[in-house]
């Protein structure tokens, strides 16, 4: 009796959701007397799916849910394991909810966002396999990365595609704009990655940013102040900032003359600018380039200043004659029109400024080296024959010889005895040491050997070493043929004749070898 009624009365069991009101007692909870399921029953009691339409979200506000009835969707009495929430999740167009899957988000399975704790309504939440309940706010679903120092309006800075980079985010629009080399910094150099509340966070809001010092560390600690700006730009740090540089000046070493146009990395090493430099010796920033050659007796080398300055290029010199005559080798005579290069500049370009010795030898060859006794040439002192005005002008003593220069000899250039050639004067060509001293060593003789006396003839027994080469010192008396009477007034000629002798060379016979009368005169 009892089934024929249930028959009569209900089609089948309710579902597992709606097993509460089975019975003949709860009918019209769902239906109207006489007529169908009742809409508004249905809304009755589910008033969450009431509070969306009327508020026109989610799926049942779409157009399509409008066209149909809650038990075209939803129907009942097909037993407790029936489940009236269906729907080919595959094919669902999201975009009917009222919130398009855009992005990153197309990609996203269903339950990896409608999972209970995405839903904020703990009733909702409860429910097993609901998907109702989600807010379309991002950190309904996400977490809060920056933790409630930004705004929540995340699409406001990122897109659906990709959480990183905040591709939306202009940083143009906030109070600090990225200029210059700012503009290719990566954010974390700014904005660091840290740990808060057990999570990574990052600050972007409430950074300061008025002095260049709140990001970066200051190299010159607080020498010149805060305001980077004054000497740097955002271009480059390295690049003071045009028209309004660093004024050097107001350092202990102003900069002047080729200073001013040096970079400062090239006297700056290293990151710092204003860690403490030597500056009082031009070698406390520059190498020697003389390499010593002015070191101080008492240690270090002369400073560059003593001969260059800044004002104009190091091959500048303010070296001069003046300052010359103050060295150990004043300039005298010839040296001083000579340039500089001459004597202080290698064949190599080096310039040499130190030297061992003073002596001539140290920048001219010694031609006569070998060549002159060590008696009259000590420690081959140039200066014993030569002076400085010119070289050609020689004063050398030849009465410390042991032969004196007498009448023309007197007047004769020392080329002419002491070198052999007339033409171009070869070092070999020259001889002083051994010097014969016998006329015929050095004059031609035109008597051959008529005037030998143990193979040697002394031309002084007739001529003399005045101004001509004459016989005013000769006596016929002292020969075997004195001149008496009328033989005085003859003239040499007409008794000396001329011959040819064995090598064919015309000479005028002395050495008349008969000198009776008949030998002249005939019979």
């Amino acid at each position: 009796m009892s089934t024929s009624l249930f028959a009569q009365f209900s089609p089948g069991e309710l579902s597992e959701a709606h097993s509460h009101l089975e019975g003949v007692g709860n009918c019209t909870q769902c239906h109207d007397i006489g007529k169908e399921i009742s809409e508004s029953k249905c809304l009755d009691c589910h008033d969450d799916i009431s509070g969306l339409i009327d508020a026109n979200r989610g799926y049942h506000a779409s157009s399509e849910a409008q066209q149909k009835t809650c038990i075209d969707c939803h129907s009942e009495h097909h037993g407790r394991r029936f489940d009236a929430v269906r729907f080919d999740s595959d094919n669902f167009d999201h975009g009917l909810t009222g919130y398009d899957l855009d992005g990153a988000h197309g990609s996203v399975e269903c339950r990896d966002c409608h999972q209970p704790d995405n839903i904020a309504d703990r009733d909702i939440r409860s429910r097993e396999g609901t998907y109702l309940g989600l807010q379309e706010d991002c950190l309904s679903c996400h977490d809060d990365y920056h933790q409630g120092t930004l705004p929540v309006s995340c699409t406001d800075c990122h897109t659906m595609n990709d959480w990183e980079p905040a591709a939306k985010f202009d940083h143009g629009k906030t109070d600090f704009p990225l200029r210059g080399a700012h503009a290719d910094v990566s954010c974390l150099e700014c904005h660091e990655q840290t740990q808060r509340n057990g999570k990574d966070f990052q600050r972007f809001a409430n950074v300061a940013f008025s002095r260049c010092t709140d990001c970066h560390t200051d190299p010159h600690d607080g020498r010149f102040g805060s305001r980077c700006t004054d000497c740097h730009n955002e271009q480059s740090w390295t690049r003071l900032v045009s028209g309004n540089s660093f004024d050097h000046n107001l350092t202990d070493y102003p900069l002047e003359g080729q200073h001013a146009s040096v970079s400062c990395a090239e006297c700056h090493k290293g990151s710092s600018y204003s860690r403490p430099m030597s500056y009082a010796n031009c070698t406390d920033c520059h190498a020697d380039y003389h390499e010593g050659d002015f070191a101080l007796p008492e240690g270090g080398v002369e400073d560059c200043s003593s001969c260059h300055t800044v004002l104009r290029p190091f091959t500048y010199s303010s070296y001069g004659l003046e300052e010359h005559q103050f060295s150990d080798y004043p300039l005298e005579g010839a040296h001083l029109a000579t340039p500089c290069f001459s004597c202080h500049q290698s064949e190599s370009s080096e310039w040499e400024f130190n030297w061992e010795s003073n002596d001539c030898i140290t920048c001219h060859a010694n031609i006569h080296s070998g060549y002159i006794s060590e008696e009259f040439y000590p420690d081959q002192d140039c200066e014993v024959c030569h002076n400085s005005s010119r070289w050609s002008d020689v004063a050398f003593d030849h009465d410390a010889t042991d032969y004196s220069l007498e009448g023309a000899h007197s007047d004769v250039s020392c080329a002419s005895c002491h070198w052999n050639s007339d033409g171009e004067r070869m070092e070999e060509d020259q001889r002083f040491s051994g010097t014969p001293t016998d006329c015929a060593s050095c004059h031609n003789n035109p008597h051959g050997s008529q005037f030998e006396k143990n193979g040697v003839t002394q031309c002084i027994q007739c001529h003399s070493l005045g101004n001509a080469w004459n016989i005013s010192t000769f006596d016929h008396s002292t020969t075997e043929f004195p001149l008496t009477g009328k033989h005085a007034d003859v003239t040499c000629a007409e008794c000396h004749y001329s011959e040819r002798d064995d090598t064919g060379t015309e000479r005028v016979v002395y050495k008349i070898p008969k000198f009776e009368c008949v030998d002249c005169h005939g019979s």
